[in-house]
Parts: C-alpha cells; sequence; structure tokens
C-alpha cells in the first residue's frame, strides 16, 4: 500500500449523533501501516456536542429542542460546543510514529501545522495557544478560552479541537469557526454552568473565518474552504489525497 497516501471523506452533513459514531468508527476500524484518514463534515440540523467527562444534566434540553439543535456525545473530552457555521475535521492516524510523533504534544502541533497554513492562505494572522488556568479548564464552554495548542487570531479563539488515542492510534476532531453562530449554546446550557458568560462577551473571546474576511461565507462557499482545507493537510503532511468514503475504509480492514 502507498505509504504516502492522505485519504479524504467529503462527508457532507449528518445528524450529531451520526458524525460521532463515524468518527468513533473510525478509529475502530484504522490499523497503524494504513494511510492516514482525514474526514470533513457538517451539522444537519446543528447540533451541540460534549465531552465524555461532561454530564447530561449541564444542558438546557427544552431549549435545545426549541431552538432545533441536537446533543450528542463525543468519543474525545474537552467541553460543549455549538456545530453550526463551522468546518468541522477529524483526522485518524498512528501515534507514534513518524508522520505524527510521539506524544499528544507532538501530535496536535503537526495538525495544527495543517491548520495554520490553511487558515494563513485565507490571510489570517495565527497564534498558538500556551493554555489555559485550572480555573477556565472547568467550565463548560469549549471556546471560552484557548486551551494548550489551540489556534487563535489577534488573541480570539478560532478552532478548538480534542483528541483521543489508543492502542498506537488516534483520533482528533475539531471545529473551525466561520460564522458567530456557536455563540449560541449558552442558550443551551444551564445557567450555572454558563460561567458568567453572555453572549455579546462569547463573541468578543472568539473570532470566525467571516469576521476575519470582513464578510460572512455563504453555504455555497463551504465547499471550497473544505478543499482547501484538504489541500493544506496533504501538503504539510507531504501526502497525495485520494478521496475515498467511509465503506472504502471499512471494507479495506475487513
Amino acid at each position: 500500500m502507498d505509504d504516502r497516501t492522505l485519504h479524504v471523506i467529503l462527508d457532507g452533513p449528518h445528524p450529531g449523533a451520526v458524525n460521532m459514531a463515524r468518527d468513533e468508527r473510525l478509529l475502530d476500524l484504522w490499523r497503524p501501516g494504513r494511510p492516514p484518514v482525514l474526514r470533513l463534515y457538517r451539522w444537519q440540523p446543528y447540533a451541540v456536542s460534549y465531552g465524555f467527562h461532561q454530564r447530561l444534566e449541564d444542558f438546557d434540553h427544552e431549549a435545545i429542542d426549541r431552538l432545533g439543535f441536537e446533543l450528542a456525545q463525543r468519543p474525545t473530552g474537552g467541553r460543549a460546543i455549538l456545530h453550526a457555521e463551522e468546518l468541522t475535521y477529524s483526522v485518524v492516524g498512528a501515534s507514534p510514529s513518524e508522520l505524527f510523533g510521539d506524544t499528544l504534544h507532538t501530535c496536535y502541533m503537526r495538525i495544527n501545522e495543517a491548520l495554520v497554513a490553511f487558515l494563513r492562505e485565507l490571510g489570517c494572522e495565527v497564534e498558538i495557544s500556551g493554555g489555559e488556568d485550572r480555573s477556565e479548564m472547568k467550565q463548560a464552554v469549549c471556546f471560552k478560552s484557548a486551551g494548550q495548542h489551540e489556534i487563535r487570531v489577534r488573541g480570539r479563539k478560532l478552532v478548538g479541537s480534542a483528541q483521543r488515542r489508543t492502542e498506537g492510534r488516534f483520533l482528533q476532531h475539531g471545529s473551525v469557526l466561520v460564522g458567530p453562530a456557536h455563540a449560541d449554546l449558552l442558550e443551551c446550557l444551564q445557567p450555572h454552568r454558563r460561567g458568567g458568560m453572555d453572549r455579546t462577551r462569547l463573541l468578543q473571546l472568539t473570532t470566525d473565518l467571516g469576521q476575519e474576511r470582513g464578510r460572512p461565507y455563504g453555504p455555497a462557499e463551504y465547499d471550497e474552504l473544505e478543499q482547501r482545507l484538504a489541500d493544506a493537510f496533504a501538503r504539510t503532511l507531504g501526502l497525495e489525497p485520494d478521496v475515498v468514503s467511509l465503506d472504502v475504509i471499512d471494507a479495506a480492514t475487513g
């Protein structure tokens, strides 16, 4: 098998539970020695995802239903995210490995290289967060602060990611904000889990690609953004992109 290939899955929109199940399935199916996989996908309807350490009672389920959102648990840790106007990526590969390094840190930073290349091509002035204090780590809102390895523009968080590692392989998935709709997450949380945050303040702490460009991205532009992100991953990793379906990964494993 060609060891210079990046399998790319352009997966389109799915409900939240389906998206998380497909990421988890990729991790379960993938084995070291196979090409790494980049999956790009969207959310229909919009969905709140929460890390496996969070509790269902943190959320206002009536508000989530009223807004037409779904609620889905991630196979990774981290805090709650409303997946709305965003590019969502997941990467599955080997760690330790020459390509992604031996540790969670080196793996995050290798993937960050691709994300940073993509964002700089769009004109964003990117920086990597050095981390957050312990009080912020206990909050429920992912985009309230930037953890170690996470990407900011002019001090404002733009990308949130989480990783799971098992038996020599990893799954990392994350959200690149394209518009401001992520701030509606606060309506989906119980008041005591909002950390004293309101929508105005959350939008001051975050930015998005539309804001950085000076005008919003329309739905028809997401395909181009996904292609540019896939190209940035392939170039950064020094791999040839090969667009496949999840069924191809399944068949190769079987």
